[in-house]
C-alpha cells in the first residue's frame, strides 16, 4: 500500500508540474503566437470527402467500417 501511495504522490507531484509549465506557457504566449498555432492546427481546404456531414459522422463511419454515403 505504501508503494501504491508513493506512486500516487510522484504522479501527482508531475502533474503539478506539467500544469505548472502549461500555465506559464500560456501567459507568456503573444496573440501573434497564438495565431499561428491555430492556423497550424487548422485542416486545409477540402479535407473532408462530404462537407455537409460534420467530423462525428465521419469518425464514425471509419469506426464502423461503414461506406460514407
Amino acid at each position: 500500500m505504501e508503494l501504491k501511495d508513493a506512486a500516487r504522490a510522484e504522479y501527482h507531484a508531475r502533474w503539478e508540474a506539467v500544469e505548472t509549465f502549461k500555465a506559464q506557457e500560456l501567459a507568456a504566449m503573444t496573440e501573434e503566437r497564438a495565431r499561428q498555432i491555430m492556423q497550424w492546427l487548422g485542416a486545409p481546404e477540402g479535407w473532408r470527402d462530404r462537407p455537409d456531414w460534420s467530423g462525428l459522422v465521419e469518425q464514425q463511419a471509419i469506426f464502423h467500417k461503414k461506406p460514407l454515403e
